[in-house]
């Protein structure tokens, strides 16, 4: 891989990071603002992929104002699995026949 092109990868990860704290925050946010009892808080499990990668889920359970919410974000990278390519391919996903 070229280095513009990790460069690249490593901004588009640190924006979709950055968008999921915002929005974790702002679901938080309205919890805070309109909970009556006790505001509900997002729980964080960090996941790894043993191919490399790995990324967040975040659950919030039994909110004040939100039953369940999930917002999850992950950066993975490697050779996609058969199934996944031909299920990409199927649906008109650029490029599965060459660099998959």
């Amino acid at each position: 891989m070229t280095e513009p092109f990790d460069t690249r990868k490593a901004e588009a990860a640190a924006w979709f990071r950055t968008l999921r704290d915002r929005i974790v925050a702002a679901f938080e946010g309205l919890e805070d603002k309109f909970a009556k009892g006790v505001p509900g808080r997002f729980e964080v499990t960090p996941t790894t992929r043993a191919d490399g990668g790995g990324g967040l889920m975040s659950v919030m359970r039994g909110g004040a104002v939100f039953e369940k919410v999930g917002v999850n974000w992950s950066e993975v990278h490697g050779v996609l699995g058969d199934r996944a390519q031909k299920a990409m391919a199927a649906r008109g996903v650029p490029g599965m026949d060459s660099d998959p």
